[in-house]
């Protein structure tokens, strides 16, 4: 399947600088994790209202943030970046050992609250 990215509105603005633009969010997890052998599950970047570039981000923060008194999955998760900003994947394991390919997201890893912040190069 895919994971669905989400700028956060909960921010003021996103920070944009001259050289980048950071913007931070919220995933979304649905369907069966990565089916292809990927090693990961699909994360499109691509046409969401608020991200100013078109290219692969320089770099993606992924992280858990349950919230107070919720205990959190334990999972971590990793993003590799693909050759366009359409096709970055997301690695998720649990002490080392990766998500089950195929498997539908269930348990904790599909209650947990996911976010992201990814840096981006501006208007490229």
């Amino acid at each position: 399947m895919s994971i669905k990215a989400a700028v956060d509105s909960t921010y003021a603005r996103n920070d944009t600088t001259q050289a980048t633009q950071i913007v931070r969010g919220t995933l979304t997890l649905s369907g069966n994790y990565g089916t292809n052998s990927s090693h990961g599950d699909t994360l499109s970047f691509a046409g969401i209202f608020g991200i100013q570039s078109r290219s692969v981000p320089l770099r993606v923060l992924i992280y858990e943030a349950p919230p107070a008194g919720t205990a959190p999955s334990f999972y971590s998760a990793v993003f590799q970046p693909g050759t366009t900003n359409a096709n970055g994947a997301v690695n998720f394991s649990l002490a080392g050992t990766e998500y089950t390919e195929g498997n539908a997201y269930s348990g904790a890893i599909s209650t947990a609250i996911w976010k992201f912040e990814a840096v981006f190069p501006v208007f490229v």
